[in-house]
């Protein structure tokens, strides 16, 4: 099942067209929930936060209803933000009945969440052996990306909170693992984990202006030639300053399309991005 969340449908329309286009060369389908509405972008942690909850617990009663028509649990998101949201509150529900008990009592026209969803992030499906698995990744490689120099900015809710992130948030490694599986230099530099400055850049561009600069700059330091990124804020805010120092940021499923050769899911500027680094061959 596929939840894609507001932003994929609009200005990340890239990553989701890469994104399907990676998973089905790899026999894996992406089924798009026949109703969902936003997930509330991020997850309230006051303790008292029932109303917050409601948004995302629709998303995945939605997903439960659907889960009998493909067979299978699992609710793949591509949103960093999306996936934090859904796994929290599916947690929450899951292990607080009288949170599900208050929250089903006010959503009364909906049917009761049994807790069975399995929120997924995009990454996850793709890094399990079971499904793809680095070993199949790398051999589906057909371009030689051996120059190409990348750094990883993973965002914030993709790592935390722990027990929540995919990965070890003060040490992550899975997407140096898929760079160098696509057969291109990983560049581990010390800003890859920090905050982009998120929706800051909506009332007061420059806070974000100069958060981002530090980022890239640092990651021009370390030798990196381009960004890649899982979470559609950090790939608006980190090419904010894309022209200062020629240092694109692009979406991880871009480089995964781009490496196997799926050069017709990719926009104009994403190949033009890779003809200037690389050549484009």
């Amino acid at each position: 099942m596929y939840y894609p969340g507001c932003s994929v449908k609009d200005y990340a329309k890239s990553y989701e067209d890469s994104a399907i286009a990676v998973l089905k060369l790899f026999d894996v389908e992406l089924v798009e929930l026949d109703r969902w509405n936003c997930c509330g972008v991020v997850y309230e942690y006051s303790a008292d936060a029932v109303m917050q909850h409601v948004a995302p617990l629709r998303d995945l009663i939605r997903a439960q209803e659907f889960m009998s028509k493909i067979g299978d649990n699992r609710l793949v998101t591509l949103c960093s933000m999306c996936y934090s949201t859904l796994k929290k509150v599916n947690e929450i529900v899951t292990s607080d009945s009288e949170k599900l008990n208050n929250l089903s009592e006010y959503m009364d026209d909906e049917p009761r969440y049994n807790c069975g969803v399995d929120v997924k992030h995009v990454l996850e499906i793709i890094l399990d052996d079971s499904i793809m698995g680095l070993k199949r990744i790398k051999e589906a490689v057909k371009r030689d990306l051996s120059n190409l120099r990348i750094a990883s900015f993973y965002s914030c809710s993709l790592l935390r909170p722990k027990g929540i992130g995919i990965d070890d948030p003060e040490d992550p490694h899975i997407m140096l693992d898929l760079i160098s599986s696509l057969g291109a230099k990983p560049i581990k530099f010390p800003y890859e984990k920090r905050c982009c400055g998120s929706y800051n850049v909506v009332y007061d561009r420059s806070i974000v202006e100069r958060t981002v600069m530090e980022i890239v700059k640092a990651a021009g330091r370390w030798g990196a030639d381009m960004i890649i990124t899982v979470c559609p804020l950090c790939h608006y805010n980190l090419n904010i300053v894309r022209n200062k120092f020629n240092i694109p940021t692009i979406y991880f499923t871009e480089l995964m399309a781009y490496a196997m050769g799926l050069d017709e899911t990719l926009s104009k500027e994403t190949l033009s991005i890779f003809k200037s680094k690389i050549g484009g061959g």
